[in-house]
């Protein structure tokens, strides 16, 4: 396995990961300060539709790698 099929791997974990928190939301993650912060910043629906994007954004980053 060479080093860009591990970032691409790497890339879709992150991404899953992300979209599992914008849209389950779980407690002890959600109400870490920095995601507060996003979330007094662009609001609840703003937080989720940005993680939302990031996720999507780098799950198709790391397919168009493996792809590649």
């Amino acid at each position: 396995m060479d080093t860009l099929t591990i970032i691409a791997y790497a890339l879709i974990f992150y991404g899953v990961f992300t979209l599992y928190i914008a849209l389950v939301k779980p407690k002890a993650i959600w109400n870490i300060g920095k995601i507060q912060g996003f979330v007094q910043l662009l609001s609840e629906k703003g937080t989720v539709l940005f993680f939302s994007i990031v996720g999507i954004a780098t799950i198709v980053g790391g397919i168009y790698l493996l792809l590649n």
